[in-house]
């Protein structure tokens, strides 16, 4: 009988231990490759934009299958209407298709007619759809040209003003038909600003087309918009100096991760995804920022620990405890109401082990 009890303790203490090491070790399983068709002209031919992507994937052990319909000087009008672009659309069950848009038609809609963008981004979406209902549509967000639009008589808009519109046109392009944004041309925007804008920095002498930098930085904000990961740290740089290299990841990163609801990222594929655990603590940007009365908070952790999210005022005085509890790793959202509070400033801090990270909010009312 006590031989019995003791083995049936071995073999609990067994089970627990499987369990211990299915929810912390490292998750060890063979990965399906991800399936990705690039649709698109020049901009995507420039610097060999889908081998850098591609590198850029290797090296964080991410498994992809790159093909593509590339044209110079075609427009998404234009494989809108091709019937070799839904040949290829049709040849796999893809699990994204990234298609690149061009600054001008994207800014101003209303003038340049000839290759209208809205039109094709939704009949590609219907072929898209129709050929595999889980086929994920990714639109880069162009970028402006270097100066503007100040090239052409008559015009006033600089690449600030020109940028601007193609953002506005995109988020609401994307409202109405649902695409994710790989926000390219937002973390060139950033770049430049906090560069003091340098000539042809991520521009080519042509004011236009990307430089090496401004490719890799595209394929930086690719790489996060697909992953929902961070590329700060991956070894692969696309022979641009290693400590300009970081400094493309972190912004590219970012600019996608701290907004995933603004760029209507839709979380990975559960079978892609439920053993993944997440490879940093990392806090976002609260969304909507500002905000009117409530927002959301999204933290990632990569360990068992109590967390604790507290919000303060502009003086340090606390105001609210919105978590304290042991979490699994993982990735996490929790609510904030400010009804109670008056307009202002406000941070809110997650603390994590011996961590801490602490982030300002706006509330408007």
């Amino acid at each position: 009988m006590r031989f019995a009890k003791n083995i049936a303790i071995i073999i609990s203490f067994f089970i627990i231990s499987l369990e211990y090491k299915y929810l912390f070790a490292s998750p060890n399983y063979t990965q399906e490759p991800y399936e990705i068709l690039f649709i698109g002209s020049s901009y995507f031919n420039y610097n060999d934009l889908l081998n850098l992507f591609k590198n850029l994937a290797d090296s964080a052990g991410k498994k992809v299958d790159i093909d593509r319909k590339i044209a110079n000087g075609l427009y998404l009008d234009d494989h809108a209407k091709s019937s070799t672009t839904e040949l290829k659309i049709k040849e796999k069950k893809w699990d994204y298709v990234i298609l690149q848009g061009v600054g001008s038609i994207t800014a101003y809609p209303e003038i340049f007619t000839d290759h209208p963008v809205y039109p094709a981004l939704k009949t590609l979406q219907n072929k898209i759809s129709e050929n595999c209902e889980s086929t994920k549509m990714v639109f880069c967000l162009p970028w402006a040209y270097e100066d503007g639009m100040t090239w052409l008589a008559g015009w006033t808009d600089t690449y600030e003003d020109m940028q601007i519109k193609v953002y506005e046109n995109t988020l609401q392009y994307s409202d109405d038909l649902g695409f994710i944004i790989a926000p390219v041309g937002w973390a060139w925007n950033t770049v430049l600003k906090e560069k003091n804008y340098p000539l042809h920095y991520l521009h080519k002498s042509d004011w236009n087309h990307p430089s090496l930098k401004g490719s890799y930085l595209m394929a930086c904000v690719i790489f996060s918009t697909i992953f929902q990961e961070s590329s700060v740290d991956l070894p692969y740089y696309g022979g641009i100096p290693e400590e300009e290299a970081n400094y493309f990841q972190t912004i590219a990163s970012t600019t996608v991760l701290d907004s995933l609801d603004l760029w209507n990222i839709i979380e990975t594929d559960i079978e892609k995804s439920e053993f993944l655990i997440p490879r940093r603590f990392h806090l976002y940007q609260n969304y909507p920022n500002p905000f009117n009365p409530s927002t959301t908070i999204n933290y990632e952790i990569q360990k068992y620990s109590l967390v604790e999210i507290i919000v303060y005022d502009i003086l340090g005085k606390r105001y609210s405890i919105l978590e304290n509890e042991f979490k699994m790793p993982g990735s996490y959202s929790v609510g904030f109401d400010g009804s109670r509070l008056n307009s202002g400033v406000y941070f809110y801090s997650v603390k994590y082990g011996n961590q801490c990270l602490i982030k300002k909010m706006l509330l408007m009312k």
